[in-house]
């Protein structure tokens, strides 16, 4: 994955929310997630706090 520090907030937000729509569609969870968060948003949010997120941008080459 592109460095965390380099990614602007809207790669960021695209990347947990497409993350939070497979984990709603049943994609296993890569983190332990305490008992009560049970929002697949807060779900890809603890993924990325983690660095877990298996999705990558790819630059288009000028």
């Amino acid at each position: 994955m592109k460095n965390k520090k380099l990614m602007t907030r809207y790669e960021k937000t695209r990347i947990i929310a497409a993350r939070a729509l497979q984990v709603a569609q049943g994609s296993p969870i890569l983190v332990d997630v305490p008992r009560n968060v049970t929002e697949p948003i807060e779900i890809a949010k603890l993924e990325w706090e983690k660095d877990v997120i298996p999705i990558e941008i790819k630059e288009e080459k000028k």
